[in-house]
């Protein structure tokens, strides 16, 4: 499947597909909500979709982290992947790529809430989020440092997409 399957950024006429992905894939409409409001006020740092054929079959939102008020982090999410082609390695592709992306543009850390063993296997651990102030905690809440000279800790303050 993957030689058919191909990654690229969100165009502004694919927001309604991605938005139906993600109500799909998460079961309901808040994560559509949070990427329509992240791309309205303009807080989307990269936003990439897998392609399938003609199909949108994943998405990933990176997003700016503000800490102590500085613009010096970067979040991950909502990430999803079409329920009928989990499993082949769509959404590690993403966040792989996400990743690169990011580091080529001199970013530090990304945080993440989501699955521990999937992001683990990712290089994020909850250890490296702890010295963090958040609105989330615990073993989901996790961080990745992709370059060096990242923040040591801070309070971290999301976009207003996350209410």
């Amino acid at each position: 499947m993957m030689n058919e399957t191909w990654i690229r950024r969100l165009r502004p006429e694919d927001l309604d597909a991605v938005a139906a992905l993600n109500t799909t894939t998460f079961k309901g409409p808040e994560e559509a909500a949070i990427i329509r409001r992240l791309h309205a006020d303009n807080d989307t740092l990269l936003s990439l979709v897998v392609h399938h054929h003609d199909e949108i079959v994943g998405h990933i939102e990176f997003f700016r982290i503000l800490i102590d008020g500085r613009p010096s982090a970067v979040g991950l999410g909502p990430m999803c992947v079409l329920p009928e082609v989990q499993g082949q390695g769509i959404g590690s592709a993403l966040v792989r790529m996400g990743l690169v992306v990011m580091a080529g543009r001199g970013e530090s850390i990304v945080f993440v809430l989501g699955h521990p063993d999937f992001y683990g296997e990712l290089g994020f651990s909850a250890e490296a989020a702890r010295p963090f102030t958040a609105p989330w905690s615990g073993p989901a809440f996790m961080a990745r440092i992709i370059n060096d000279g990242a923040p040591a800790s801070g309070e971290l303050t999301y976009p207003a997409a996350f209410g």
